[in-house]
């Protein structure tokens, strides 16, 4: 391992205290909140971690109004992970009986979910402490919930209070949530309003097409004959760009294959600036539907619009010809709402088999919050990554994707978020060597992003990782089962120096480097040339390139594609992917994110890299050889 990644996982072993390297609830002795009930009944409680780190810096501006609205997520342990994990690896093993017998969401809760009677004792119990149930899982392990402030407060033992820090006010528990130690709660997301996925998307006008920015000329001068050999003339990409580039086949178009993007807020506009983009690149209208989760009512909010028309226009201009787009949008980004959009999407019988997500946080570190409660560290303090995993790993099983971009701030998480720059996405790396979540997960596909350079005619002149890609090692997750025997993957968890922990990204396709390089897209009506930049960029990409490999698949489809995607690489990666590891010309030396450094073969920057979608389909698909 080299010397400064040695360096990295012993600071982080300093900085987490031998509590953050424990896992489960704790018990506890009942609270006054429980005191109601008589001695010889009360039941054993337990506490999840659901609060916010740094939460004493911030300004106590007192008990929030008792009738506050709140939404929540309460999560529960499945009764078997490693048998659901078992059988995901089978499902995706040729040698194995249950090869590509994926399920339902009805037959996953059959073999998997929770039982009916922990269900009912769950329901009972938040609806008897005055909480609206809107939806419980197929599963029976995430119910979304609606109640005022003192309803929640009353239920889990603990006040809900306003604060203000940096500027925004919000709420948040006081205390530990606590509960009925037998219902199984894992976890109580919403208790706060400040926690809520960032945005890496950025739009911005890029150069005009025939101009020159990078180290071969000076910016503004006219692209030559002579220039387009050493890097490329930079601009826009078009649809039909990356399809050269990518090197999909003309009769891989997603056909008889669905694509799905995950959001928040208003429609309208999003669906009206893909109508523009299908006209001014010639491609046929794909059919949309909007599905919101079960107790969302207010869809107003257009601020992340930029984000969705990258998302939308990506993927489909990729898979030009799938049966239909599906809009799974939230009311906000909030951790709640978030999870929600997740659940919504595995338990949909009838959704697409991919989707992608360009929004995130920093992963879970297990126990920050009481650890660490004097440190200002409000970002580190997303809990949501048990119920996601759980989640995700649902939808493996059932044999979907989820594309998840990495992030922008490069070997580091979006910690801090600053005026006017947020998190400084394509702009700083924070330093802070943790990894964005939902990416960070097993059971998604982490997608990193590339500066790609062409010659104007959809050949690729020169493409390197990206400055601001997020990737790198996970603290606490163990490689997977399909990232063993992966020689790029050598860096150990924090909590167990013997295990090898995940590394992201698993591949990679173009962001650009937010200046003038990126994809073409509409924005409010007006076609904007290289405008759709960032990892936010990268993960639709790969999930329309996902959807096109899947064209000519098996009935049900290839199942989850990282275990597609790293058999490739293990196999033919020559064959399946452009190895992503020429040097930076901006520097001179090897593309690196901070902290990693690309390399041949599989990386911690771009994985496998980017990806040869014929050369995929012939060794997974086996036909078009």
């Amino acid at each position: 391992m080299p010397r400064q990644l040695r360096r990295r996982a012993s600071r982080l072993t300093a900085l987490l205290p031998a509590a953050l390297l424990a896992a489960g609830t704790l018990t506890i002795a009942p609270t006054a909140a429980h005191a109601d009930v008589p001695t010889a009944d009360r039941p054993a409680l337990a506490s999840t971690h659901n609060v916010l780190p740094g939460l004493s810096r911030a300004a106590d501006l007192g008990a929030a109004p008792a009738s506050t609205p709140m939404r929540l997520v309460v999560a529960v342990k499945r009764p078997d992970a490693a048998a659901e994990k078992a059988f995901v690896a089978a499902v995706h093993d040729p040698a194995s009986p249950d090869y590509r017998h994926f399920l339902t969401p009805a037959q996953f809760q059959a073999r998997f979910g929770v039982t009916e009677a922990q269900r009912q004792s769950v329901a009972s119990f938040l609806t008897g402490g005055g909480l609206s149930l809107d939806k419980v899982s197929a599963a029976g392990d995430v119910y979304s919930v609606r109640g005022s402030a003192s309803q929640v407060g009353a239920l889990f033992g603990t006040a809900i209070h306003r604060y203000s820090y940096g500027g925004q006010k919000f709420l948040a528990n006081t205390a530990a949530p606590t509960f009925p130690s037998r219902l199984g709660i894992t976890n109580v997301i919403g208790l706060n309003t400040l926690q809520q996925f960032s945005l890496p998307a950025k739009v911005a006008k890029a150069a005009k097409a025939g101009t020159q920015q990078g180290s071969c000329l000076p910016a503004g001068i006219t692209c030559t004959d002579s220039c387009l050999p050493v890097l490329g003339c930079t601009g826009g990409t078009t649809p039909q760009d990356l399809w050269s580039v990518y090197e999909r086949p003309d009769s891989a178009t997603g056909k008889g294959q669905g694509v799905a993007v995950f959001g928040e807020g208003a429609t309208d506009g999003v669906v009206s600036d893909l109508r523009a983009f299908e006209t001014k690149f010639g491609l046929p209208q794909v059919p949309v539907t909007v599905k919101h989760p079960a107790g969302d009512t207010d869809f107003s909010d257009d601020s992340g619009r930029a984000e969705w028309n990258i998302d939308t226009q990506a993927s489909t201009g990729m898979a030009p010809d799938v049966d239909n787009l599906t809009l799974y949008f939230g009311a906000d980004l909030s951790d709640a709402d978030v999870t929600s959009v997740f659940s919504q999407f595995t338990d949909d019988t009838d959704g697409p088999k991919q989707a992608s997500a360009s929004y995130g946080e920093c992963e879970t570190i297990p126990y920050l919050s009481s650890a660490l409660a004097n440190v200002p560290l409000i970002g580190l303090g997303n809990n949501m990554d048990p119920t996601l995993d759980q989640i995700t790993r649902q939808a493996a099983a059932e044999g979907k994707s989820i594309f998840v971009s990495t992030g922008d701030t490069g070997s580091s998480c979006p910690v801090v978020a600053l005026p006017v720059i947020g998190a400084g996405n394509g702009l700083v790396n924070q330093g802070l060597p943790v990894t964005n979540s939902p990416a960070s997960l097993p059971y998604v596909t982490a997608v990193g992003g590339t500066v790609l350079y062409t010659d104007g005619k959809g050949k690729r002149t020169r493409e390197y990782g990206w400055a601001y890609s997020g990737g790198g090692s996970t603290l606490f997750t163990p490689a997977p089962d399909y990232q063993r025997g992966v020689s790029g993957i050598n860096i150990p968890c924090v909590t167990d120096p013997s295990v090898t922990c995940r590394g992201i990204a698993d591949v990679a396709a173009q962001s650009g480097d937010v200046l003038g390089n990126g994809y073409d897209i509409v924005m409010n009506g007006s076609y904007t040339e290289g405008g759709g930049g960032g990892t936010s960029l990268s993960a639709p990409l790969m999930q329309g390139l996902w959807a096109d490999v899947q064209t000519d698949a098996p009935a049900g489809g290839l199942g989850f594609a990282n275990y597609g995607l790293y058999s490739a690489g293990k196999s033919a990666e020559d064959a399946s992917f452009f190895d992503v590891n020429s040097l930076d010309p901006t520097t001179g030396l090897p593309a690196s994110n901070g902290l990693y450094v690309t390399t041949p073969g599989w990386d911690y920057v771009t994985g496998w890299g980017t990806p040869k979608v014929g050369g995929l389909i012939c060794v997974l698909d086996q036909t078009g050889c």
